[in-house]
C-alpha cells in the first residue's frame, strides 16, 4: 500500500518527532540507457529518528546509498537542510547515468517543537504556563494533583499529564533533546529531580532555595548521582532579577530558559 508521504510528515511533525526528508530531482539532457533504474524527479524518502525509512527513488541501490547519508544527517546540529549531490557522485557513474544526467538531493532535517514540561501545577507553575502560551513551546503539564492539573486551569497547555502517583506521571514525559524541564514542584518534595536527573533534555531547572537546593544535591550525591548531571541542572533555576510574586517568577525562569535555547549558553549556579 502506497504512503502519503505529505500527510505522514504533518503526522510526524505534529507528534513531535525529529526526521530528515530526501528531495530527490535529475537533471537530464539525453535519453536514459535504462529508465526503470532511474529514480524518479520528485520522489521522497522519509527516515524517523528511530530508523524508520518510508519512501523510495524507484531504485534499491540508490534508495540504500541515500538512506545511508539520512542517518548520518538525522542527529546533526547546524543547518537543517543540506545538498549531497556531490556526495553521491559513485552512483553518478552507474550504467543507467549518461553523462549528462546529474542526480541531485536535498536533504531537510525538521526539528521537533521545543517542549516546555512544567512539573508542578501551583501557581508558579501556572504563571510559568501563562507566560510562556506566548513563546514557541508545546505546554505539558505534570502533577498527580488533579485539582490543579487540568483543562480548566492550563487551557493553554497542549499536554496534561496528572496520574495519582507523581513517579507515574513523570514516567509519561516525552524526554528527548526537545524537552526544557521546570521543576516547580512542592519545595520539601525531590522525587522530580531524581527522576529528572538522568533523563534526556537539553534544559532542566528546578526551583529552591540555595539552602534547600544544597541539601538535595548532597542527597543526590550520597545515591551516586554524578557530578556532571548535577551540573548540568540550573539551579536555583532562572535569572537573578530579585522576584518575589509567581509572575516575577515566571519572568525570571523564562528568560533563562529562552536564553539556553537560543544561545545554548552554559550557566555554572549549582550550590557547592
Amino acid at each position: 500500500m502506497s504512503i502519503n508521504l505529505f500527510k505522514l510528515k504533518q503526522k510526524l511533525i505534529s507528534e513531535g518527532r525529529r526526521f530528515v526528508v530526501a528531495n530527490i530531482a535529475i537533471e537530464t539532457l539525453s535519453p536514459l540507457k535504462e529508465a526503470a533504474l532511474v529514480p524518479q524527479t520528485g520522489s521522497k524518502i522519509i527516515l524517523t529518528d528511530d530508523d524508520q525509512v518510508f519512501g523510495t527513488t524507484g531504485n534499491d541501490e540508490i534508495d540504500e546509498e541515500i538512506t545511508n547519508r539520512l542517518r548520518e544527517f538525522v542527529h546533526e546540529k547546524g543547518d537543517s537542510s543540506i545538498l549531497i549531490s556531490q556526495s553521491l557522485s559513485e552512483i553518478q557513474k552507474k550504467s543507467y547515468f549518461k553523462d549528462a544526467q546529474s542526480l541531485k538531493v536535498l536533504i531537510e532535517r525538521v526539528e521537533p517543537t521545543q517542549k516546555l514540561v512544567i512539573v508542578g501545577a501551583g501557581e508558579i507553575g501556572l504563571a510559568i504556563a501563562n507566560l510562556a502560551a506566548g513563546l514557541d513551546f508545546n505546554i505539558i503539564i505534570v502533577d498527580e494533583r488533579a485539582d490543579l492539573a487540568n483543562q480548566q486551569r492550563f487551557p493553554m497547555a497542549d499536554l496534561i499529564i496528572c496520574e495519582s502517583d507523581l513517579l507515574k506521571a513523570l514516567s509519561l514525559i516525552p524526554f528527548d533533546e526537545s524537552c526544557y524541564i521546570v521543576i516547580a514542584f512542592q519545595a520539601n518534595d525531590d522525587r522530580a529531580i531524581r527522576y529528572c536527573l538522568n533523563k534526556t533534555w537539553t534544559y532542566c531547572g528546578m526551583l529552591g532555595s540555595k539552602n534547600r537546593i544544597r541539601a538535595v544535591w548532597k542527597k543526590l550525591r550520597s545515591e551516586g548521582a554524578s557530578e556532571e548531571r548535577l551540573d548540568a541542572v540550573h539551579a536555583p533555576i532562572g535569572f537573578d532579577i530579585g522576584a518575589q510574586s509567581p509572575q516575577e517568577i515566571a519572568i525570571a525562569v523564562l528568560a533563562e530558559v529562552v536564553a539556553v535555547k537560543n544561545k545554548g549558553m552554559p550557566l555554572d549556579k549549582n550550590p557547592s
